[in-house]
């Protein structure tokens, strides 16, 4: 045997063995390198899907927060303060979310602020790891109280002098009533709170309902608050619309004597006038044209002593008509407010202070006012004829609790 080609032939076979080890290994670590490629690929997918997941509970969790905050207090609501600016961010253990409120109108339309008590949309944008999913959710109130179509409330009392004056919707007060005479109710007589009755016994029959909660509506301080931020009727006394009556309103100040009368104009989001004082006397009346949008007249500073007498205040639109083009009239003054004339008044008159002062007073004949009177105290000496129209005001002592109601959307940010 050639020991020779028996060495080159075992030198070949150890070649072709570590040629097989080497492809053998080049495969395998193919192998495993793509095993942990997919292992890797497959981890960083399941992170994404978990955060993309965790981000929508996070923003869900956002909306739970939200309705627990405002069902305890509806004036602590996130508002959205202006375009581009996005209410509260809020770290819990559910995560970080962003979370903001606004008004859902019955007509489809949304705006700012939103007010406690009326429908609601709550916007709420949640995050983890980068990955952030927003949603909007209607939200409504819920009442634990007997529904009430108030034309005139009186939070601590409420006088009615004579027989003549008609009240077309509810009566209410979370004091005491007194009737001296039989006037015509075309509604209820409403109770609200323990002790919460008649002064002494009426001159007729009514229906009555005796509700075991007192109304909790807020003061005008704080509506300011809710409208215009910390500042309040502060910053509507400084920013507002009274230059669109011209010299009508001269340092905020109204005054008409004669036949002199005067409008207040409306523009598109709503005309903010602020005034310490109106006196309207002689025949002059006052026109509400809200063709253009909403009209609210603030009356401040809180608690200040300020005159208060309009005479007539009739709307180009209704309220009726159309929902989204009320005029308003909020006062956070203590003097007594007096309504007095024959025109027509068609305008909500909110009159509730910390101080517990401010009359209402309705004086004069043949006075037809469509609205909602919500006052400290009133008074009927005259005979006007009253007649509740809904939408003005909401108490936030009739809603015990705020839940979501369809629809629910996921959108594209909380903006």
């Amino acid at each position: 045997m050639n020991m020779t080609n028996s060495r080159r032939q075992t030198q070949r076979n150890h070649g072709a063995i570590m040629l097989n080890v080497l492809i053998f290994l080049v495969i395998m670590s193919t192998l495993l390198a793509g095993i942990a490629q997919l292992m890797v690929s497959d981890f960083t997918i399941g992170k994404i899907e978990a955060d993309y997941s965790n981000s929508l509970a996070t923003a869900e969790a956002g909306i739970n927060y939200e309705l627990r905050k405002i069902s305890n207090d509806g004036t602590l609501g996130d508002q959205k303060q202006s375009a581009g600016t996005g209410g509260s961010q809020y770290t819990t253990a559910a995560g970080t979310f962003s979370v903001y409120v606004t008004q859902r109108n019955n007509d489809g339309t949304e705006t700012v602020p939103w007010t406690p008590g009326k429908n609601l949309w709550i916007y709420s944008k949640g995050g983890s790891n980068g990955v952030s999913r927003s949603v909007k959710v209607a939200a409504a109130p819920y009442s634990t109280v007997t529904p009430s179509n108030y034309a005139v409330f009186g939070v601590v009392s409420g006088n009615v002098i004579g027989s003549s004056a008609t009240v077309t919707g509810d009566m209410g007060t979370d004091g005491y009533i007194s009737f001296n005479g039989h006037p015509t109710i075309d509604g209820r007589v409403i109770f609200n709170g323990t002790g919460s009755n008649w002064l002494s016994p009426p001159n007729g029959t009514y229906s009555v309902i005796h509700n075991t909660s007192a109304i909790n509506w807020p003061t005008v301080e704080s509506l300011a608050v809710t409208a215009f931020g910390s500042q309040g009727l502060n910053y509507v006394a400084t920013t507002n619309d009274n230059a669109l009556c011209g010299s009508d309103i001269k340092s905020n100040v109204v005054s008409l004597s004669g036949n002199k009368g005067m409008t207040f104009y409306g523009k598109p989001g709503g005309a903010n006038y602020y005034l310490t004082s109106l006196s309207c006397g002689g025949s002059g009346a006052i026109i509400f044209d809200n063709t253009a949008g909403p009209i609210t007249i603030w009356v401040g500073p809180s608690g200040a002593s300020g005159t208060f007498q309009i005479r007539g205040g009739t709307a180009n639109i209704k309220m009726t008509a159309d929902p989204t083009k009320p005029v308003k009239v909020y006062l956070a003054v203590i003097n007594d407010v007096v309504i007095s004339g024959g025109p027509e008044l068609d305008a909500g008159i909110y009159n509730v202070n910390n101080a517990g002062k401010g009359n209402v007073i309705f004086s004069g004949s043949g006075q037809a006012i469509y609205g909602t009177i919500i006052c400290n105290t009133f008074s009927f000496n005259g005979s006007p004829n009253v007649g509740s129209v809904q939408g003005y005001f909401s108490p936030l002592g009739t809603v015990s609790s705020y839940g979501c109601v369809p629809p629910w959307y996921e959108v594209g940010g909380v903006n």
